[in-house]
């Protein structure tokens, strides 16, 4: 018997490491689909996503949906922590290690571009809550950033009600923020009145127009007690 051809033997390989980083996530998807349906969303949480997506396939849909249910699965957790009609949770270790896993995988779940502009859309506005939440969990100098990033990313998105008021509370967190400039929390406690008030411009429910306004009323108080300050 000839020994295989070097050529065919390459191939040969080449195949199986592509039927390998194939069958790896697509199966991993499937056992994500059924432990969310099932409600196990511990298990997802504390699954690693397939190597295969983190060397170069994260493009594909199967990572793309890999991370998207990974984060969602971590940001339900998180609200499992929460008061009743709370936003957040309250700073534990856990909701810490949920929201961090929410804002990095959906993070991954946008780099492939693999979802509709819709979707995407949903992804950056649970991402944007994960950021914020997480960064209620900190010291406010510690969670600046994250808070602002917050309000960055929502800015790119279509306004409502839900949205402005999730971003008036990003940019009341950084008013409120002994840390930053004087100039910067009065910049930060106008933009939140702003984004306050066209919440409420667009018809929101009654939990919703209380939250706006009372962030509202938080904000005006900040700028109040800043010099120079004043909102409209």
């Amino acid at each position: 018997m000839t020994a295989p051809r070097p050529l065919a033997m390459l191939a040969a390989l080449a195949a199986l490491a592509l039927s390998g980083c194939v069958l790896g996530p697509t199966k991993q998807l499937s056992d994500f689909k059924k432990w969310e349906a099932a409600g196990n969303l511990g298990a997802i949480e504390g699954a690693s996503i397939d190597a295969s997506c983190a060397a170069g396939g994260r493009a594909s849909a199967e990572c793309a949906q890999l991370a998207e249910i990974q984060g969602r699965a971590c940001l339900n957790l998180a609200k499992q922590e929460a008061a009743a009609k709370a936003a957040c949770p309250p700073a534990t270790d856990t909701a810490r290690r949920h929201l961090q896993c929410a804002a990095t995988d959906f993070d991954a779940a946008r780099a492939g571009r693999q979802f509709p502009p819709d979707q995407l859309d949903q992804i950056t506005e649970m991402r944007a809550r994960a950021l914020y939440c997480h960064a209620s969990t900190l010291a406010r100098a510690d969670g600046l950033a994250e808070a602002q990033q917050a309000g960055r990313e929502l800015a790119t998105l279509s306004e409502n009600p839900e949205r402005d008021q999730l971003a008036a509370s990003a940019a009341l967190y950084e008013a409120n923020t002994n840390q930053a400039s004087a100039a910067e929390r009065c910049s930060a406690a106008r933009n939140a009145v702003k984004l306050a008030d066209r919440g409420l411009q667009n018809s929101p429910s009654s939990e919703l127009q209380q939250g706006l306004n009372a962030t509202r009323d938080h904000a005006t108080s900040v700028a109040g007690s800043l010099s120079n300050c004043s909102v409209p």
